[in-house]
């Protein structure tokens, strides 16, 4: 393949001007001609901002991006440059943002449409959240009514370890016995396991009726739309 000459931008349009006077294109076209159908011309930008076309690449500008012409001058790709870690970083970032857009969006979708095929109406949504809300509840006070039982063992045992070393310090006291120590360790831990439990419930109660919430707001606002379309699409009476 011979080689083209590196032009500027300014030579390349000055003959193409020169050209179009003379009534023809194909001469101005001249310095980036086709030399067959396979024929590739690249267009960089040097180091002062000055736009050159040739069918090979100068190293020095090897990392920047290039554009590929044809033998006519069309486009026909891109050649992207070298890029630092900062950009291939910013990059990454902004797919990883895009994916997880589109994830958001395809389980919105899928939402709605699980919305639509369960519930008839915000009555049944309401009735379910009322059933499902009361399994909770009755699981949280369960889980008070255990925890006010051990609350009240631990007192117990808190009047009965008084008597023994190290909180008695009279001279006779005797050492607290194993398996009173034993007991009370296990039962302030298990008060501390009911409590986070106790805790959990109330957050599972708080969750599940904002999730209904925003259920039962998303289906009027599906059947609002289901409404208006059919409306808009009915035939219009005479």
């Amino acid at each position: 393949m011979t080689k083209l000459p590196a032009y500027p931008l300014m030579v390349l349009l000055a003959a193409l001007a020169a050209a179009l006077a003379h009534g023809s294109v194909a001469e101005a076209a001249a310095p980036v001609r086709d030399t067959g159908s396979k024929a590739r011309v690249y267009r960089w930008v040097d180091e002062h901002g000055v736009v050159h076309f040739g069918d090979t690449i100068p190293p020095q500008y090897a990392d920047q991006e290039q554009t590929v012409l044809n033998g006519q001058g069309v486009q026909v790709g891109r050649i992207p440059g070298r890029q630092t870690p900062e950009q291939l970083q910013a990059e990454a970032t902004q797919r990883a943002a895009e994916e997880q857009a589109r994830l958001a969006a395809a389980q919105a979708r899928q939402r709605d449409q699980n919305l639509l095929a369960t519930y008839l109406s915000v009555e049944e949504i309401e009735a379910l959240r009322d059933r499902r809300a009361e399994i909770v509840e009755g699981q949280a006070r369960v889980t008070s009514q255990y925890l006010e039982h051990l609350r009240a063992h631990q007192a117990q045992l808190a009047q009965q370890v008084r008597h023994f070393k190290p909180y008695n310090t009279a001279p006779n006291a005797n050492q607290l016995p194993e398996r009173l120590a034993e007991d009370l360790v296990r039962t302030t831990s298990d008060i501390a396991t009911q409590q986070r439990n106790l805790q959990a419930k109330r957050e599972e109660l708080d969750r599940m009726r904002a999730q209904f919430a925003s259920d039962i707001a998303r289906f009027r606002e599906l059947k609002k739309i289901e409404s208006d379309y059919s409306r808009g699409s009915a035939p219009a009476r005479n």
